[in-house]
């Protein structure tokens, strides 16, 4: 495992022995010989190319049988197959000195383990994410620096005309009430109020403003489940699997620029 880069290694077992392989007859024992090889090969001298190829029959074998039958019939040591497919994968792309490029497969391959495969290793497919994020944040801030970081492919804001409201009519604007006051005033009443510096202290808002620029670079690379349609009857209504970064360029800054709505969901990990 020499090859591999250190970030990367101390998620890892420090040996061979270290990274035990236990299953029941219910993995056909050609599979269960496949991810012994792959560990093998792992924590050889080299992390190469019959690395690479192991892990893909790998993830190909066991994605064949996720997708057989219903979700809920799926045994879990097959998902956990999947999750050890991924996990060899991607040390594989962190071999030497791995690109930006492939630091983002890498990420996008644990990310689908994590949401297909099952827990394995003490949760090492969420260790290594974090660990490859780091590098992922800290390479393009060493590159652009945190000011253009934060500015790319900012949302264009439309002026909005605001009518004028008779000050009878208008909703009443509270700062910050307490608990009780909001309670006996506005919430049993049934009374609209506009509630103003209830979140000011949230992160969002203080230590870093979010936008478009900052989700993509503290979470761009992320693979997540996303729901597009207005609701489950629909014929329309279909789920996918993108990354943040492929979710802002679809469905909000494409969205923007065409002026289009539509009612899509993003579950974040």
């Amino acid at each position: 495992m020499a090859q591999v880069c250190s970030e990367v290694r101390t998620a890892l077992p420090s040996t061979e022995a270290e990274f035990v392989l236990r299953f029941s007859d219910r993995i056909d024992r050609s599979l269960a010989s496949l991810l012994e090889q792959a560990r093998v090969l792992m924590y050889g001298e080299t992390v190469g190319a019959q690395l690479s190829q192991t892990s893909q029959v790998i993830l190909d074998f066991a994605w064949e049988r996720l997708n057989t039958g219903t979700w809920r019939d799926v045994d879990k040591e097959w998902r956990q197959v999947y999750s050890y497919g991924c996990l060899f994968k991607a040390v594989c792309l962190c071999r030497g000195e791995p690109s930006q490029d492939a630091l983002q497969e890498a990420i996008k391959t644990c990310d689908m383990g994590l949401l297909m495969g099952a827990a394995i290793m003490d949760n090492v497919l969420q260790r290594l994410v974090d660990i490859l994020q780091k590098m992922v944040k800290k390479r393009v801030l060493e590159n652009e620096g945190p000011c253009e970081v934060h500015s790319a492919k900012k949302v264009r804001t439309e002026c909005v005309c605001v009518p004028e409201i008779s000050p009878t009519r208008a909703v009443p604007r509270v700062w910050c009430p307490a608990l009780e006051c909001f309670r006996t005033n506005y919430l049993i009443p049934q009374k609209p109020v506009i509630l103003e510096g209830v979140i000011d202290h949230w992160p969002a808002f203080r230590e870093h403003q979010w936008s478009v620029g900052y989700l993509r670079t503290v979470a761009g690379c992320r693979t997540v489940p996303v729901e597009v349609g207005s609701r489950y009857t629909d014929e329309e209504w279909s789920q996918t699997l993108l990354t943040i970064s492929e979710f802002i360029d679809r469905y909000i800054l494409r969205q923007v620029g065409a002026r289009k709505q539509m009612d899509v969901r993003v579950c974040l990990l």
